[in-house]
């Protein structure tokens, strides 16, 4: 792959966890916030996020919230981590540039 290109597939994957993690923060508030009826659409959504997440993480971190919806840790662990791996890839590119 020549010099050129690597920064700019990085920046690319960048933005992809970026989006990927963003969209996550979004899901964990909604699963929070959210009143029982708008929630229960956010299920299929749940649902495949759920078996996205590795195991050994599924499941931790979940708390009840006070609207009585659902903290997802877990869901929130995957977003750091994308966001954490956004970073990176924008270092490297720059670096590479």
């Amino acid at each position: 792959m020549p010099r050129r290109s690597l920064p700019s597939v990085l920046g690319a994957l960048a933005i992809v966890f970026r989006v990927c993690a963003w969209a996550l923060v979004a899901l964990v508030v909604a699963d929070a916030v959210l009143p029982a009826g708008p929630r229960a659409f956010l299920l299929g959504i749940n649902g495949f996020v759920s078996r996205l997440v590795p195991a050994p993480i599924h499941g931790l971190f979940v708390f009840q919230t006070p609207f009585e919806g659902a903290f997802r840790g877990d869901f929130a662990i995957v977003a750091i981590v994308l966001l954490v791996l956004d970073w990176i890839c924008c270092r490297l590119s720059a670096s590479l540039r």
